[in-house]
This record gives structure tokens, C-alpha cells and sequence, in this order.
């Protein structure tokens, strides 16, 4: 039995779980080359596209992160399936990324006191969340594995900036989040974010379940991500159990 595990000491996002399977799963060069084309091609009503210009190498970057490509409106959920779908990745790498999203908006939605229908993404319906979305699809689907386990997440503390202003850590979303799982999560004497939303829907999103790493250790990897809390970064193993 192939296990995958997350040790989610030095918190987790989005990025840091895109980086630690593609290592892992020696896919890194073809995930991110299938990852740099980019959605401008494709029509959804009256949403601009947005043009992503580092697609070639790993973006260790935050899900509150502010810039240039934000969408000023959101992204609607529809609009993110609809991208998914019609993207060029696997049909397990889209389920994936679908899985993702469906608990991104359920947070959201609770959040923001809105639907499935009515609810928008900011930073996580980027053109680049969503490309890592199906990024960890595709990673995942290389790896293969039998189970997949986590640790305990450790967030931080105080508040961070986003593009609704300044927000307590756990920032509202993870709080949603952390609602729909059974994962245990404890507080890091850190002042600043450690899990982003886009992060944790992904552990949730690709089936983990709680628990400790077992089994014979066959390979490791790690992503730091921007945030630099001095407790290192995500780490994922992959073991063999009889």
C-alpha cells in the first residue's frame, strides 16, 4: 500500500501542496509546462482573463497575496467549474481540482452569507489557484496513492491583509473549513497566516484523512512558502505499508 502523508507543522497553502506532490510524483517539469497555458482563449460573461507570466517555475506565493491580476468583481463558482471543465488536464486531475473548489465555496458561501450560486472568489478564483487546483490534480494522479494522511495543521495568529481588508487569523474561510473536516489544528506562537483557504480545501480536497505517517518512508519533499514563520515548510512523504 502506497501512503501519502502531510506534515502540516509549518502550516500549508495552496502552492506548498502544488510544489511537494509534483516533486514527489517527478512531474514537476510537465505539471507546470501543462499549467503555463493560460484561460484567454475561453469566454465566461463578462469576467476579463487574467495572463499569467511566470508560468515556468514554482510561484511560492499566498492566497492573500495582493496584485496586479486580482479580479476586481471575483470570479464567480460557475465561472471557476466552467474553466476546470473546460481546461485541457485529465479527467481525474478536473474531478480533483472540481473537489477543491466545491469546498472553497462552500466556505465562502458560509463566509460571505451567500449560495453556491451567488457566491465569488477573489484570490482564490485567480487564473493561478485555479491552474494549481488542477496542478495537484495532475501531481496526485502521478503519485497514485493508496491513502493519503495528515498531520496536525498549526496556523498562526494576529491578522493578515487581504482584499477585504485586515482579517483575523484563522482568516474566515479557514474557519469555515476547518467546520466540513475531522483534521486536528492547533495555534503556533506565529503572527501571521499559516493556512490559506485554497491550502487546506486542497488536503480536504484530494481525500486526506487524519492521522500519523506509518510505513516505510520511500520519499520526501518540502515547499517553504512566502511567509517565512521560522518553522520550515510543508513536508510530504511518501511510505510503503505490507
Amino acid at each position: 500500500m502506497k501512503i501519502l502523508y502531510f506534515d502540516c507543522i509549518g502550516g500549508v497553502s495552496g502552492d506548498m501542496v502544488l510544489e511537494v506532490l509534483t516533486e514527489l510524483g517527478g512531474c514537476k517539469e510537465t505539471v507546470y509546462e501543462k499549467r503555463a497555458a493560460d484561460f484567454s482563449h475561453q469566454t465566461h460573461g463578462t469576467h476579463q482573463q487574467q495572463h499569467w507570466q511566470h508560468a515556468h517555475s514554482p510561484h511560492k506565493g499566498n492566497d492573500h497575496d495582493q496584485g496586479e491580476h486580482e479580479h476586481s468583481h471575483g470570479r464567480s463558482y460557475s465561472t471557476v467549474k466552467e474553466l476546470i471543465e473546460d481546461s485541457g488536464f485529465s479527467s481525474a486531475a478536473k474531478e480533483t481540482a472540481l473537489k477543491i473548489y466545491g469546498y472553497i465555496a462552500q466556505a465562502e458561501a458560509s463566509v460571505h452569507g451567500a449560495t453556491l450560486q451567488t457566491v465569488h472568489f477573489h484570490e482564490v478564483g485567480r487564473d493561478e489557484a485555479v491552474k494549481n487546483a488542477l496542478g495537484i490534480g495532475m501531481a496526485l494522479e502521478a503519485i497514485a496513492p493508496d491513502k493519503v494522511i495528515v498531520s496536525t495543521i498549526y496556523d498562526g495568529k494576529g491578522t493578515v491583509k487581504c482584499s477585504h481588508g485586515e482579517i483575523p487569523v484563522p482568516v474566515p474561510a479557514v474557519m469555515a473549513l476547518r467546520r466540513q473536516c475531522s483534521y486536528s489544528f492547533e495555534t503556533a506562537d506565529v503572527n501571521t497566516e499559516m493556512v490559506t483557504p485554497s491550502g487546506l480545501a486542497a488536503i480536504m480536497g484530494i481525500g486526506a484523512e487524519p492521522g500519523e505517517l506509518v510505513g516505510k518512508v520511500i520519499g520526501s519533499a518540502e515547499a517553504i512558502g512566502k511567509r517565512r514563520t521560522g518553522r520550515g515548510g510543508l513536508k510530504a512523504y511518501i511510505a510503503e505499508l505490507d
